[in-house]
């Protein structure tokens, strides 16, 4: 009778607490004696080695625990069960690896938002580096078709000074050859008597025949009214009436070295987006035989007008004061972009700095700067 209740007794245990939510795994720490029900006087119904994991379905039997192990359900005391503690490893493990994979789709997400804006970036860049450059070829198509222009209005103004001279080439070989005609009739009078010794109002000669006055030819010098000014080498000229730009965070310079047949005024301007956005940046007048530094120069990219000659003066044109060289003075505007913008480098900032000789060279007209870049003295004293 007693095998039997012990029967119905373990159905109902085990349907009861089959469904346990605090269930755990333990582990054995000595060898258990599993029996029938939560007391001494029940049977052995098994027997768990020392160290052996069971599953604990319920400790609510005093001093006992109902245990699952291997394909039976039994009782065993609580006093003899120990945590395993490969099972709370393996869940802190789990864990840390739950922990790791979200860390990783994190790293993932924000990688990928990294390179989207990277693309787009690059993308942003490439719009306006095609931009820049289609902006710059517009420029270049307009210098090349002004250059053109400039040179067909130069050929028609060459054609024309051309036609001119010849045609006072026949005028003046026309007027000798009457001179010559009418000299031939004379008889007495001098072979040539273009410019006459004896004036015709005060004529003692018997003959009847009027004779032409002498011819006095005089130079005028369009340059009389005007200033004259000397400068030390480095000083601004006042006619332009500038103050130069500076940055004193920057040690460059340029180094321009003058010959001895000048003295010149160079002005620096620095390029913008186009033509009219450029900045006249320095303005500096070096004598001859001097060598000069231009320094603390802005960043960006410069070309340069330089006025060649002796002589310097100035004058107020139409309310605008006005300079210019009175002997061998000769303009020009460099092709030459000189660039002062610095350059980051593994060793440092590089900040560039330039050389540059100037002089006149001896012609048989007179001197010149030995290229054809030359320029008005009115486009050198224009700011732009």
């Amino acid at each position: 009778m007693k095998s039997i209740f012990t029967f119905i007794l373990l159905l109902v245990i085990t349907f009861s607490t089959a469904h346990a939510q605090d269930g755990q795994y333990l582990m054995s720490s000595q060898k258990l004696e599993v029996r029938s029900g939560p007391d001494l006087t029940f049977n052995t119904i098994a027997e768990v080695p020392q160290g052996t994991q069971v599953y604990v379905m319920s400790s609510n039997y005093g001093d006992w625990s109902a245990i699952q192990y291997k394909s039976m359900n039994g009782f065993v005391l609580t006093r003899l069960l120990t945590e395993d503690s490969r099972i709370a490893d393996a869940e802190r493990a789990a864990k840390e690896a739950a922990a790791k994979r979200e860390a990783a789709k994190a790293a993932a997400a924000a990688a990928i938002a990294q390179a989207e804006a990277a693309k787009r970036a690059a993308e942003e860049a490439a719009r306006q580096a095609i931009a820049n450059a289609e902006r710059l070829k517009r420029e270049a198509e307009a210098n090349a078709a002004k250059a053109i222009a400039d040179a067909e209005a130069a050929k028609r103004s060459q054609d024309a000074a051309a036609r001119k001279a010849l045609a006072d080439t026949k005028e003046t070989q026309k007027a000798l050859e009457e001179a010559r005609r009418r000299a031939a009739k004379g008889g007495d009078v001098a072979s040539t008597p273009i410019e006459s010794t004896t004036p015709s109002y005060g004529s003692s000669s018997n003959t009847n025949r009027p004779t032409a006055a002498t011819m006095t030819v005089s130079r005028e010098d369009k340059y009389s009214s005007w200033e004259k000014k000397t400068y030390k080498s480095g000083a601004t000229p006042k006619s332009f009436n500038f103050k130069g730009k500076f940055d004193y965070k920057l040690d460059n310079y340029l180094k321009i070295k003058v010959g001895k047949n000048t003295e010149v005024v160079v002005k620096m301007y620095k390029m913008g987006k186009t033509e009219k956005d450029d900045e006249l940046v320095r303005v500096t007048y070096i004598n001859s035989n001097t060598t000069q530094f231009i320094r603390n120069i802005p960043e960006g990219e410069y070309y340069l007008k330089i006025a060649y000659g002796k002589d310097w003066r100035e004058t107020v044109e139409n309310g605008k004061k006005f300079g210019t060289f009175t002997k061998n003075a000769l303009y020009e505007k460099s092709k030459s972009i000189l660039d002062f913008n610095t350059v980051k480098t593994s060793k440092g900032i590089n900040v560039p700095s330039y050389n540059l000789a100037l002089d006149l060279l001896p012609s048989s007209g007179g001197y010149t700067t030995g290229n054809d870049d030359n320029i008005s003295a009115k486009a050198f004293n224009d700011v732009n």
